[in-house]
Parts: structure tokens; C-alpha cells; sequence
């Protein structure tokens, strides 16, 4: 089986732009049984000051529509906010959106806040667990802060994964649009990677990339293997569609695939942007 990681910039409130991102990238995707793209990948980064805008929501909606439409025999999972219709809580949900061949399922995030405090002025945090399945694989989906350790020790990872581990997942997804900080790279990756070795379970993740209102975002997507080493990646500040065959997760190497720059590389990139 071959997944797509699907790393581009994706620019805030141009919603046209990014929707043909997508179904470029989509269409560009090479025998792939599932594309995936990163958080808010529809509406671009930072929606937050565009959703007290109907004609914004509405546009979101059209675009789910058209990338159905025009990517009806490629199965993707895009970001994107959803409305909330229980009448009760916050207006949204911050949600992955599952389209294939006219079916749609929507994934919905549960740790709101974390990352970034203007979540929760929006979006209403999801305690429904549901499993992706595609093929013979399952798949647990997952947004951004979802795969934060909210617990209190530092090397027992306690987050979402807890909960969807009880319907016996295949693989993880973390679906996220992490702002680029060079002193929490290493960090980051560890926390990733303590998530494959509590779980057993391999983890695939697809970050923005480039800049968007001020803010920069690395990419460097990557898959980790069922060792908890990275066997596939994606560059640094760089758009690329990368076709990975899930072969790849059952590398006995005991090292990541990449290493990461140094500082002054990865300003060198980032200067490049």
C-alpha cells in the first residue's frame, strides 16, 4: 500500500488557491491509496480571524464540494473547520475530512488550545473516536495538539492515542500545522517518536509549510517506523508531494532517515521562503 504525504503551503483565506493545491497534488499522487494533506490545508493557517465571516465558512463548504468532485477516484484527507450543528458549545470543530469515490467521513480534534490559544474561541473539542479505514488498513487520525503529552510525567505520553488505541488501529496520522522553532525540533520529533514506542504503532506526519501572516512553518512531514525511527521524510521549508510505499515501516535500521540541519542551514532555508 502507498501513502502520499502531501506537504505545501497553504496560505490563509485564499481558499481558491489552496484548493488547487490540493487537487493538483492529489492528481499528482502516484497509485496512492490515501493522500494526506495537513491541518487546515482548505482554509489555509491562522483561520481564526475570517470564521466570524459567513461568506468564509460557506467558501470552506464549496471547497470541500469541488475537491470531492474533481478528486472523486483518489481517496484524500484534508484540514478543514467544520460547523458544529449540536447547538451546543463552540461554533466549530477543527476537522480531517475523508473523501473517496462520494463517500465523506470527518475526523474531529480533541485537544483544543494547546498550540494556540485562539482555538478556543472557536472550535468545540470532539470526544468521538472513530477509525479510518482504507483497504485492509486502519487508520487513527489525528489533528496537531491531539498527540501533545497533557499528562504530568515527562516520558509517559498521555493524549488521544490512549482512546483510539481501544479500536485497534493500524497506523497514526497526525495531521498539523507546527510553527517552526529551532530550539523544539528535536524535542518535537522525540514526542512523536514516544508515541510509536507506547503504542507499537507507526506514525505518519504532515506538517504546513512556508509562511503565512507572520508565521513560518517547517514541514520536514515524515513517517516513523514501528522501530520509532523516522524511515521516511519530507525536506525542510520545501513543498513536496512524496509517494511512500508503507513497506518502509518495517525497517530494522536503528537510525532516522534524516538528520536535522543545523541553525544556520535552516536559516539559509528559511531566508530562501
Amino acid at each position: 500500500m502507498k501513502i502520499t504525504l502531501a506537504q505545501k503551503s497553504f496560505t490563509s483565506c485564499d481558499i481558491d488557491l489552496n484548493v488547487n493545491k490540493i487537487i493538483e497534488s492529489a492528481h499528482e499522487a502516484k497509485g496512492s491509496s490515501l493522500v494526506i494533506f495537513p491541518e487546515f490545508s482548505v482554509c489555509g493557517v491562522n483561520p481564526y480571524d475570517h470564521l466570524h465571516d459567513e461568506s468564509f465558512v460557506e467558501k470552506c463548504e464549496k471547497a470541500l464540494d469541488r475537491i470531492a468532485a474533481e478528486c472523486e477516484h483518489v481517496a484524500v484527507l484534508v484540514g478543514c473547520p467544520i460547523r458544529n450543528i449540536s447547538g451546543k458549545g463552540k461554533p466549530f470543530y477543527n476537522a480531517a475530512v475523508y473523501m473517496f469515490q462520494g463517500q465523506r467521513k470527518v475526523f474531529k480534534k480533541k485537544q483544543i488550545g494547546l498550540a494556540d490559544k485562539r482555538e478556543l474561541d472557536f472550535f468545540e473539542p470532539s470526544d468521538v473516536n472513530e477509525i479510518l479505514q482504507v483497504g485492509c488498513h486502519k487508520f487513527a487520525v489525528t489533528i496537531g495538539s491531539d498527540l501533545y503529552n497533557i499528562g504530568e510525567d515527562e516520558f509517559l505520553i498521555q493524549n488521544r492515542v490512549d482512546e483510539l488505541m481501544t479500536l485497534a488501529p493500524d497506523v497514526i496520522i497526525n495531521m498539523a500545522s507546527e510553527e517552526f522553532d529551532y530550539h523544539k525540533i528535536t524535542r518535537h520529533r522525540d514526542q512523536l517518536r514516544q508515541n510509536v514506542l507506547k503504542t507499537e504503532r507507526p506514525l505518519v506526519y504532515v506538517n504546513n509549510v512556508g509562511k503565512s501572516e507572520g508565521k513560518i512553518f517547517g514541514g520536514h512531514s515524515m513517517i516513523f517506523g514501528y522501530e520509532g525511527y523516522v524511515v521516511a521524510s519530507n525536506p525542510f521549508f520545501e513543498e513536496k508531494v512524496n509517494d511512500v510505499d508503507l513497506v518502509c515501516l518495517i525497517s530494522m535500521k536503528q537510525s532516522d532517515i534524516q538528520d536535522i540541519p543545523s541553525e544556520k542551514e535552516l536559516e539559509n532555508l528559511i531566508s530562501k521562503l
